[in-house]
């Protein structure tokens, strides 16, 4: 049986792109056009990997994440995040996603199982989903 990977993403050419690359390997594709109905599909089918865009309407990918580990069955599904921000904003991913987060809580933002910066290099996706899988 294959792998399903649920792609969230609002832009339709990104979805089919990955999609594609993701199917062309043997993968189960299915798609989410927001981070609502990311959260539904989730839950619904319980992907094995999850492939999710930062910033879209109606719920973001952080807002999403958040949701996707504080529900006790969604929780160890491994998340991707497939983003174009840091080109656009000129943040530096792999330093805001590894870096603590502030507060005297003990509370910590969840993180991503790894990130990827659009476009995507497909032989660096398929490995990054290779490894988390």
């Amino acid at each position: 049986m294959s792998k399903k990977i649920l792609i969230v993403d609002d832009d339709p050419d990104v979805v089919l792109f990955l999609s594609t690359v993701l199917q062309d390997q043997g993968f189960e594709a299915l798609e989410a056009r927001n981070g609502q109905e990311g959260f539904e599909k989730a839950a619904s089918e319980r992907p094995d990997l999850i492939l999710l865009d930062l910033m879209m309407p109606e719920k973001s990918g952080i807002s999403l994440l958040h949701d996707l580990k504080a529900e006790k069955e969604l929780a160890k599904i491994p998340v991707i995040m497939v983003t174009g921000v840091s080109g656009e904003t000129g943040i530096d991913l792999e330093h805001f996603f590894k870096k603590p987060s502030s507060g005297d809580s003990g509370d910590t933002a969840p993180k991503p199982d790894g990130y990827i910066e659009k476009p995507v290099d497909p032989q660096r996706l398929l490995k990054l989903v290779q490894e988390l899988l």
